[in-house]
């Protein structure tokens, strides 16, 4: 089966359930399937960096969720530095290591931290906080950045002529950028007055959404360039890993979040 052929039939099976979870679920639940999701995308992040402990780390990550939960952002930080701490202690009682791996271990597990933490973790809290504020909002934003990338793949397959980001992803192009845009931004416009927003401004925010929802790729494409991989998993059918699924959340969550709150 071809790969194109695999991800549509993928694509097709699977987000109209994923649609439906986002819009039927009551906020706590939702948080629940995010924390199993954010669990399986650190894993992945993890299982790609190929660094010791890295099935230790993605639990100290998500356990960073009850402090979230309970708005003790303080104690949040503190949580994230303590786990940097609890690695470098493994790491001084760790012997069997030579000097420059030990070193470069170290670094690479505080970065992980820090990656997991940031960019995987608190984007998905964000997605539990947009639907506390309305059960609509995170469909909408799955939705925007699903239409996002439809457009930014026709468009850019069809007239791509300009490299966006050679040297982070090669098929990437201006011409994309620009359907990316557009995708999001059609998807927000649609549903301004659901979002409570008048039509310029959700035409702003769609285009930035959509220009966000890229970002997000670019960032999760260097990574994968780094460590010379081109799936963080196999575990969805031409789609790769939940990590590649998810990285246009990365950006986009918390800045919808913030738009909707600094409109209200």
């Amino acid at each position: 089966m071809g790969e194109l052929k695999k991800r549509v039939i993928t694509g097709v099976c699977v987000a109209p359930v994923i649609a439906f979870l986002f819009y039927i679920l009551p906020p706590l639940w939702l948080l629940a399937l995010l924390m199993a999701i954010c669990l399986v995308a650190t894993l992945e992040a993890g299982s790609m960096t190929g660094l010791p402990m890295r099935y230790v780390i993605p639990f100290l990550v998500v356990a960073g969720t009850i402090p979230l939960f309970f708005r003790f952002f303080q104690i949040y930080i503190l949580w994230v530095m303590t786990s940097t701490l609890i690695v470098i202690v493994i790491k001084v009682f760790d012997k069997s290591g030579t000097v420059e791996k030990t070193n470069r271990d170290l670094t690479g597990q505080s970065a992980f931290i820090f990656f997991g933490n940031f960019f995987i973790l608190v984007p998905f809290f964000y997605l539990y906080l947009l639907k506390e504020l309305d059960p609509l909002f995170p469909l909408i934003l799955l939705v925007s950045i699903w239409a996002s990338d439809t457009f930014a793949f026709i468009i850019g397959k069809n007239l791509g002529k300009h490299p966006l980001a050679p040297q982070i992803s090669p098929k990437k192009t201006v011409e994309g950028l620009l359907g990316a845009a557009f995708g999001s931004l059609a998807v927000t416009t649609a549903a301004y007055q659901l979002l409570g927003f008048s039509i310029p401004g959700a035409l702003v925010v769609g285009a930035a959404t959509g220009i966000l929802g890229q970002a997000g790729d670019l960032l999760e494409s260097a990574c994968k360039r780094v460590f010379n991989t081109k799936d963080s998993s196999q575990l969805i059918p031409g789609h790769g890993g939940l990590l590649d699924r998810i990285d246009s959340f990365i950006f986009t969550a918390p800045f919808l979040y913030t738009c909707l709150v600094w409109t209200r």
